[in-house]
């Protein structure tokens, strides 16, 4: 289970996403380590939209609160955040920033 609890942890906050990811892989003919990879992306989606805290939201599901953070997860949210507030500063300081980009 523990190769999994990302797939787990998905179908816990959004059922509905989840069923439709799985069958969307099925009717592709698509195996289960392909399925299993594309679980991450919701999961960090939805750590984005909560304050890229994956762990509280792990820590406050009554059905999450059991399992860890997996590292990967962990480790693709922490990415996705460097790179938003990247692009945040970049757009931010920009040519009204004073600085020239070459």
């Amino acid at each position: 289970m523990r190769h999994y609890v990302h797939c787990y942890a998905l179908h816990c906050l959004d059922e509905e996403g989840s069923n439709a990811l799985r069958r969307d892989f099925k009717e592709r003919g698509e195996n289960v380590g392909a399925w299993r990879q594309a679980c991450y992306k919701p999961l960090v989606t939805i750590a984005a939209r909560q304050g890229w805290d994956i762990d509280a939201i792990f820590n406050t599901h009554p059905r999450l609160s059991i399992w860890y953070v997996p590292t990967k997860l962990r480790q693709l949210c922490h990415a996705e955040r460097r790179a938003a507030a990247d692009a945040a500063s970049t757009s931010v300081g920009g040519a009204a920033g004073g600085h020239l980009h070459f």
